[in-house]
C-alpha cells in the first residue's frame, strides 16, 4: 500500500510506500458484508481474524468505520494476551488512526507495540511498524524522527536481504529528503529504489515511484521531464490505475503546470500562461474530485491549496481565499502542518496584493511562527546526527581496526584544532564587544557632561534669558535627542551582539557534541564537557540579555491574567529542567485575583522568582526544603505575588544591589546575576514594585505588587521601585 501527501512550501507531495503484509485490492462490498456477518457470529478471541480483515477492507472506503473496528480488534488481542496479534492489531490501529487524521494517537499506538515486537523478535512486524511510525512523523513534519525510524526499518530489511522491501524503505527515505527540499538526495534514493526494483524483477508500486521522480523534477524546474515520468507512471497501470494513483498523478500534473507558470514572467493575457493555468486547474479539479470520492483528506488539502494558488495567479482573490480557507480549516483538524504553512503564506500574499496589509501581516506572522517551529535548529541538528550515524553504518564492515584507530586519532586532532580556533574566535569577539561597550559608555559620559555644562551656562545667563532661551532650548533638545539615540544604539548593539555571539556559541557546542561522540581520550572528554558546559552557561546569559532587550522594546499586550495557568506553566517548565528530590513546592492563589496586564511579562517575573527560589534551596539533609507561592489581592484592585523559601538565604541589608545587572549573591548563580534584574525591569514596565525581606521565621521572601492595569504609554514607564 502506498500513500501520497503534501511536500511543504512551494512543493507538491511525493508518494510514499507503506509496506504491509496484506495487499490492498479493490474494495468489494460483498466481502465487507460477509466479514460483518462473520464478526457477529464469532465469540471471544475468535473475533480477531474477521475483525482484522473487516477493518483492513474498510481502509480508504470508510476510514472512520475502519478505525472503530481496528480499536475493537486491538481490544480483543489485548484480552487474549497474544503478543503477535497485539502487534498486528496495533499496526492496523495506527494505520487507521493516521488515515482518520489522528496523527498523535497513531504515534502513541505505534510506540506502544514496537517494544513488544522488538522484545519478542517479531522482525517482520517490527519493520512494518517502524515504517508506519516514520510515515506519521513525516505527516507531522518531524523529519528528524522520520529519517531516524526509516533507517532503522531499512537496517532490518537489508539484514533480511529482501530487495523489494529495501526499495520501499529507499523510496520513503527519498520522500523525507524531498520534504526537506534536498531534491538531489531525494532523487538519489528514488533512483536507488528504482534500480533495486528492476534488479529484483519487482513491478509493484512502480507507477508510484515514477510519479515521485516526476515530482522531484518539478522542483528542479525540469517540467518536461517531470510530466514525462508522471505520464510514464500512468502508462504502467494503464486502464487499471487505482483511484489513489489517479489522484496522485493528476495532482502532480496540475502542480507541474502551476509551478511552470509561476517560474516565468508572463505578459498580461499571454495565451501560453492562460493555457498553463487552465491545464493546472483541470488536473487539480480532477484530483480533488477523486480525492473527495475516496475520502483522502491529504489530497483534498493539497488540491484546495493549489487551486487557491491558481486563482491567486489569476487575481481572483475571493475565489482563491475560499479555497485557502477550506484548506486552513481542514489542515487544522488533521494537523498537517506543512500544508498549513503554505496556506498561511498564500493568504498573506493574497491580502498583500489586495492592499489589506493588516491581514497580510497577520497571516505572514502565522506563517513565520509555524515554519520556525517545523524547521527548527534542533531538527537540523538531529537530521545531521541521523545522517552521520547511518552513513557510517554502511562502511563499518569494510574498515579495518588499524584504520579505525588512525581515523579516530585524526578526528581528535581536527577537533582539538577546530575547538582551539573557535575558542580564540570567541575570545576575540568578546574582547571587541567589551571595547565597543566601553567606547559607547565613554560617549554617553561625554554627552552627559555636555548637557551639565549647558545647564550651568543657562543658569549664569538669566539676564539674557528672554533673548537666548529659544536657542538654548533648541540646543538642549538636540543634546537630549543625541542621548536618546545613543541609548537606542546601545540597546540595538546589545541585541545584535548577543545574536552574533550565539552563532559562534552554537558552532562551538556543535563541535563539542561531535567531538564527544568521536573522542575516546578521558582527559580530552573532560575538557570537552567543561567547554560545552561553559558555552551553555554563556548562551543562557546571552538569552537573558535578549529577554531584557525584549522587555525594554516590546509593546504591552494587555489581557486578563490567569495566575493559576501562568504558575502551572512555570512549574511544568521547572519540572522539565529537573527539580531537587527533597524540595516541596506549594501554591496558594486567591480565585478573585483579577488584573489586566501583559501575560508574557507576568510569566517572566514568576519564572525568574520561582527559578531563583529553587536554585538556592537548602540541600542539607536536616532541613525540609520548600518553596511557597502566594498570590493575594490588595486594596484598590492591586495584587501581590510572594515567593518564599527556606534556602541558603540572602542578606537584605542592601536589597537594591540584588536587582542590579550582573550582581551575584551566591556562587550557585548560573545566569551571571541577570535574573533579578529581569524581574525588576519587567515589574517596572508593568508599573509594579518589587521587594525582598526576611520573615520572622528566617525565610527569604521576594514579593511583587501589580496595579490593576499598567500605566499608559503616554505616562511613561514607572521608575524601578525596590523596597
Amino acid at each position: 500500500m502506498y500513500q501520497f501527501f503534501f511536500k511543504g512550501i512551494k512543493h507538491a507531495s511525493p508518494l510514499i510506500f507503506i509496506f504491509l503484509s496484506l495487499h490492498l485490492s479493490a474494495q468489494n462490498f460483498s466481502v465487507i458484508d460477509s466479514l460483518r456477518d462473520a464478526v457477529r457470529a464469532a465469540n471471544g478471541s475468535g473475533k480477531f481474524d474477521p475483525l482484522y480483515n473487516l477493518s483492513y477492507e474498510l481502509l480508504d472506503v470508510d476510514n472512520k468505520q475502519a478505525l472503530s473496528y481496528a480499536i475493537e480488534t486491538f481490544r480483543v488481542a489485548l484480552e487474549a494476551g497474544d503478543s503477535l496479534n497485539i502487534v498486528k492489531a496495533g499496526r492496523l490501529r495506527g494505520l487507521a488512526q493516521r488515515k482518520a487524521g489522528d496523527l498523535d494517537g497513531s504515534v502513541q499506538t505505534y510506540q506502544m507495540v514496537l517494544p513488544i515486537a522488538s522484545r519478542n523478535g517479531f522482525n517482520d512486524e517490527e519493520k512494518k511498524n517502524l515504517n508506519g511510525l516514520a510515515i506519521v512523523y513525516t505527516f507531522k513534519a518531524e523529519y528528524d524522527l522520520a529519517l531516524k525510524v526509516h533507517f532503522q526499518s531499512l537496517a532490518i530489511r537489508e539484514a533480511q536481504g529482501l530487495k523489494n522491501e529495501i526499495s520501499i524503505s529507499l523510496n520513503n527515505i527519498g520522500l523525507v529528503y524531498f520534504k526537506l527540499k534536498n531534491f538531489d538526495n531525494a532523487l538519489k534514493y528514488y533512483f536507488r529504489a528504482l534500480e533495486t526494483k528492476k534488479s529484483a524483477g519487482d513491478s509493484t508500486f512502480l507507477e508510484s515511484l515514477y510519479v515521485n521522480i516526476g515530482l522531484c523534477y518539478n522542483q528542479l524546474a525540469d517540467y518536461s521531464k517531470a510530466r514525462t515520468f508522471i505520464n510514464d507512471g500512468l502508462k504502467i497501470c494503464k486502464d487499471h490505475c487505482s483511484g489513489k494513483i489517479l489522484v496522485e498523478a493528476e495532482a502532480g500534473l496540475g502542480f507541474s503546470y502551476l509551478t511552470e507558470f509561476r517560474s516565468k514572467k508572463w505578459k498580461k493575457d499571454d495565451q501560453d500562461s492562460v493555457e498553463l493555468l487552465a491545464d493546472a486547474e483541470r488536473h487539480l479539479m480532477a484530483s480533488y474530485k477523486t480525492a473527495t470520492e475516496i475520502d483522502d483528506s491529504q489530497f483534498r488539502l493539497e488540491n484546495l491549496l493549489n487551486l487557491g494558488r491558481v486563482f491567486l495567479n489569476r487575481k481572483n482573490y475571493n475565489v482563491s481565499r475560499d479555497y485557502l480557507f477550506q484548506a486552513e480549516s481542514l489542515a487544522k483538524e488533521t494537523m498537517y502542518n506543512q500544508i498549513l504553512i503554505d496556506v498561511y503564506k498564500e493568504l498573506s500574499v493574497s491580502y498583500g496584493e489586495n492592499s489589506d496589509f493588516e491581514k497580510a501581516s497577520y497571516y505572514q506572522k502565522r506563517y513565520i511562527d509555524l515554519k520556525d517551529s517545523v524547521y527548527s535548529e534542533q531538527l537540523i541538528k538531529n537530521i545531521a546526527e541521523v545522517q552521520t550515524q547511518y552513513a557510517e553504518r554502511e562502511n563499518i564492515a569494510t574498515i579495518a581496526a588499524n584504520e579505525q584507530i588512525i581515523k579516530q586519532q585524526r578526528d581528535l586532532n581536527i577537533a582539538v584544532v577546530v575547538i582551539a580556533m573557535l575558542a580564540g574566535l570567541l575570545i576575540l569577539v568578546l574582547q571587541r564587544s567589551n571595547r565597543t561597550i566601553k567606547r559607547v559608555n565613554a560617549q554617553l559620559s561625554e554627552a552627559k557632561e555636555v548637557i551639565e555644562e549647558q545647564n550651568k551656562q543657562l543658569e549664569g545667563k538669566n539676564k539674557y534669558l528672554d533673548r537666548e532661551v529659544e536657542a538654548k532650548t533648541i540646543d538642549l533638545e538636540r543634546a537630549n535627542q543625541s542621548l536618546k539615540q545613543v541609548n537606542d544604539e546601545l540597546d540595538n548593539f546589545i541585541y545584535k551582539t548577543s545574536h552574533d555571539i550565539r552563532g559562534p556559541l552554537a558552532s562551538l557546542k556543535g563541535m563539542c557534541n561531535v567531538a564527544l561522540m568521536d573522542v575516546q581520550d578521558p582527559v580530552a572528554l573532560d575538557y570537552l564537557r567543561k567547554l560545552d558546559s561553559t558555552a551553555e552557561r554563556l548562551n543562557t546569559i546571552l538569552t537573558r540579555l535578549l529577554i531584557i532587550n525584549q522587555i525594554n522594546n516590546s509593546k504591552l499586550s494587555i489581557t486578563r491574567i490567569d495566575f493559576e495557568g501562568v504558575v502551572r506553566d512555570v512549574l511544568l517548565l521547572e519540572k522539565k529542567k529537573g527539580l531537587p528530590q527533597k524540595l516541596n513546592i506549594t501554591q496558594r492563589i486567591e480565585s478573585h485575583n483579577t488584573i489586566q496586564s501583559d501575560k508574557e511579562l507576568i510569566r517572566i517575573i514568576l519564572e525568574n522568582l520561582i527559578d531563583n527560589a529553587i536554585k538556592f534551596y537548602n540541600d542539607s539533609d536536616r532541613v525540609d526544603s520548600f518553596v511557597q507561592i502566594h498570590i493575594d489581592p490588595l486594596e484598590a484592585g492591586h495584587v501581590r505575588i510572594r515567593v518564599l523559601d527556606n534556602g541558603i538565604g540572602i542578606s537584605e541589608s542592601n536589597p537594591g544591589k540584588l536587582f542590579r545587572m550582573f550582581f551575584r549573591a551566591s556562587e550557585r548563580s548560573e545566569t551571571g546575576g541577570i535574573g533579578l534584574y529581569i524581574v525588576k525591569t519587567a515589574t517596572a514596565k508593568l508599573g509594579g514594585r518589587v521587594g525582598l525581606r526576611t520573615t520572622p521565621e528566617g525565610y527569604t521572601e521576594f514579593y511583587v505588587d501589580f496595579p490593576p492595569t499598567p500605566p499608559s504609554p503616554e505616562d511613561g514607564p514607572d521608575k524601578p521601585s525596590i523596597y
